[in-house]
């Protein structure tokens, strides 16, 4: 009798400190774990303002673009009007000779 209750003793003692140690290494997960989250939710932060940022730059990009576009347009109109302007006043342009 006196046996068995040693021995559920010593079996009830080996539960007790598989289960605490489990316990630990729980905790240490669970502390990982909302380290990890910590971690996502500042990437997710970042990502969004970097989602802005590139939103941004893409704006002024294509802003940018249509002012290129509007000066090509334009130049070309004058290159357009000189060459017009050229041939009603029969204005010649220089051509290069050989020096003698």
């Amino acid at each position: 009798m006196l046996r068995r209750v040693l021995m559920v003793a010593v079996v009830a003692m080996l539960v007790a400190g598989v289960s605490a140690c489990g316990s630990k290494e729980k905790q240490a997960l669970r502390d990982k774990v909302a380290a990890l989250e910590q971690q996502l939710t500042r990437a997710n932060a970042d990502l969004a303002a970097s989602e802005g940022k590139i939103a941004s730059l893409n704006e002024s990009n294509k802003q940018a673009q249509d002012e290129v576009a509007k000066c090509k347009v334009e130049r070309d109109q004058l290159k357009a009007e000189i060459s017009a302007l050229k041939r009603k006043y029969g204005v010649r342009t220089k051509t290069t000779t050989k020096k003698k």
